[in-house]
């Protein structure tokens, strides 16, 4: 004889746990939109130190390669997120990490040139 109330218990921690694994994707794919945006606030920074008329060169190829380091992990977020691929906690790290780089960069720019480094 089937046990109903055991398959409906069954059915409903399949349900939440169901749930809560698109709950955890959208959080991820949130934290994603946030990365990429912060990247992309962080790009328009770049170029205007970059494009200023004098710039510490040791700091231009920082940027440079950041910005450059940083776009490959985000582009392959971008891909996925517009995809509706999963996000992987571990994709999203990787991209944070990277952007982290560029901000590090950006800041080295601001004091350079706030202390007449360059």
């Amino acid at each position: 004889m089937i046990n109903r109330s055991r398959i409906t218990a069954c059915a409903a921690l399949l349900s939440l746990a169901a749930l809560g694994a698109c709950a955890g994707q959208t959080n991820l794919r949130k934290a994603a939109f946030d990365t990429m945006s912060a990247y992309h606030v962080a790009a328009t920074g770049a170029e205007a130190y970059l494009a200023s008329g004098s710039v510490n060169a040791t700091v231009k190829a920082d940027i440079k390669t950041a910005s450059a380091a940083a776009l490959v992990p985000l582009t392959t977020l971008d891909t996925a997120v517009s995809n509706g691929d999963t996000v992987t906690a571990s994709e999203l790290a990787t991209a944070e990490s990277a952007l982290a780089g560029l901000q590090s960069a950006l800041s080295t720019a601001q004091t350079t040139t706030t202390t007449g480094s360059n």
